[in-house]
């Protein structure tokens, strides 16, 4: 019993090192900036050209890829945009993909909290 506490105890000790990811925003609105975060969501959704959806990333925290458009075959398209947050964990800028909550480094990259 007193090794089960010890064990829960160090667990818990390390999830508390590391800290949850918070909202924020780029800090440099340059073309390359934009350029490479565009490739990392790019690398995120597997697409090699993806359009983001309309915002200012030196002001929002929302980021939105765009669906490919429908072919010329295809009607109503029901695909839906991608949704990403920026996010600063540990002093890192990240994109978490909303729907699967994975963390994409935006390496190079600075970001400030919103907070």
């Amino acid at each position: 019993m007193k090794y089960r506490i010890l064990s829960v105890s160090a667990l818990a000790g390390l999830a508390a090192c590391q800290t949850a990811p918070q909202p924020a925003i780029l800090t440099d609105p340059s073309p390359e900036t934009v350029a490479a975060v565009t490739g990392v969501l790019a690398a995120a959704v597997d697409r090699a050209e993806i359009q983001l959806g309309p915002g200012d990333l030196t002001r929002d925290s929302v980021i939105s890829v765009l669906p490919p458009r429908p072919g010329p075959m295809e009607g109503n398209s029901p695909a839906v945009p991608t949704i990403f947050d920026i996010v600063l964990m540990d002093g890192d800028c990240y994109v978490q993909e909303r729907a699967s909550g994975e963390l994409f480094p935006l390496t190079g990259i600075t970001c400030r909290s919103t907070d």
